[in-house]
């Protein structure tokens, strides 16, 4: 399976949250910018490592 095959079939799969974080990814590397300090001060990305998205209280519920 070739690279975009691959990456269209992984995009089927992703919600839209991870679609928009997905999608400015992909208009930074379009750009030129190789850094993903754009990506990380999105509000998609903000949202999505936001508390409450947090796992981590549900997984360590019982420690």
């Amino acid at each position: 399976m070739s690279i975009p095959q691959e990456l269209l079939s992984v995009i089927e799969q992703l919600n839209d949250d991870q679609l928009s974080v997905l999608l400015d990814l992909a208009l930074s590397l379009k750009s030129g910018r190789k850094s993903v300090n754009s990506i990380v001060e999105s509000h998609a990305y903000q949202n999505w490592v936001s508390s409450e998205n947090d796992i981590y209280d549900e997984v360590f519920a019982d420690e």
